[in-house]
């Protein structure tokens, strides 16, 4: 697989990754083999899932300090309690995106029923934010360190000053179930870590921000030319 490929390419330079495309990383990464007393070699299973697929993406460099305000996530599948999943998936990317953000100011909102994604743009407005970060959970499944987690998730972002989508993006990864070969002398199996769904979402959110954090970038290489500029004028 592509994710097992890109792992091994770190120890001779990193896989690359196309502007815009990229894809999930191993998380936890790197092989952590463990010998049993039972002669089974145990190691730690990586999130698996489809390269991420980007669908609508800016034309042109940010025109203004990029600040945003994050939603909950609205599921597009049945589950007992969506609003709450929504909001703790949601939350968790919000937490991942605050590490080397791509945005000056990135404010968590909560909401209490669901949300059109005009509501969202006018509520994101009023704070003062250019762009409203939505999104939608297209598949989930949490069985923990047992079975595993599954997660598919669809990530819009609007511009409030116009209403426009400017970024569009969808992903699905997945933790399974341990995997278990027989060899002749040993046994080989996986282990799952105690929150798969925290380590899948965690990994879906990393190959998010990556393209989302190239453009939102190019606002902070225009600003240290300016002010370089203005300061070779004195």
């Amino acid at each position: 697989m592509l994710v097992m490929l890109c792992a091994g390419l770190l120890t001779i330079g990193g896989c690359s990754t196309p502007v815009v495309q990229t894809t999930i990383n191993p998380v936890p990464s790197g092989f952590t083999p463990e010998l049993r007393w039972d002669d089974t070699i145990v190691w730690d299973e990586w999130v698996r899932g489809d390269d991420l697929i980007v669908s609508v993406y800016p034309q042109t460099k940010p025109d203004a300090a990029p600040t945003a305000v994050f939603f909950p996530f609205l599921p597009t599948v049945s589950l007992r309690d969506p609003l709450e999943t929504g909001t703790a998936v949601a939350k968790g990317f919000w937490r991942e995106w605050l590490r080397e953000a791509p945005f000056t100011v990135l404010e968590f909102r909560e909401m209490t029923t669901s949300y059109s994604p005009e509501y969202a743009v006018r509520l994101a407005r009023q704070r003062g934010a250019l762009f409203a970060i939505t999104g939608k959970l297209t598949d989930f499944y949490d069985g923990g360190s047992v079975t595993g987690a599954r997660l598919g998730v669809t990530l819009d972002i609007y511009d409030t000053r116009t209403g426009a989508l400017i970024w569009s993006m969808n992903q699905f990864a997945y933790m399974d179930k341990d995997r278990t070969r027989d060899f002749l002398l040993f046994k080989a199996e996986t282990r799952l870590p105690s929150d798969p769904l925290w380590v899948v979402t965690t990994a879906i959110a990393q190959s998010m921000k990556r393209p989302v954090q190239q453009w939102t970038s190019q606002w902070a290489a225009v600003q240290q030319q300016n002010n370089s500029e203005e300061n070779a004028a004195f």
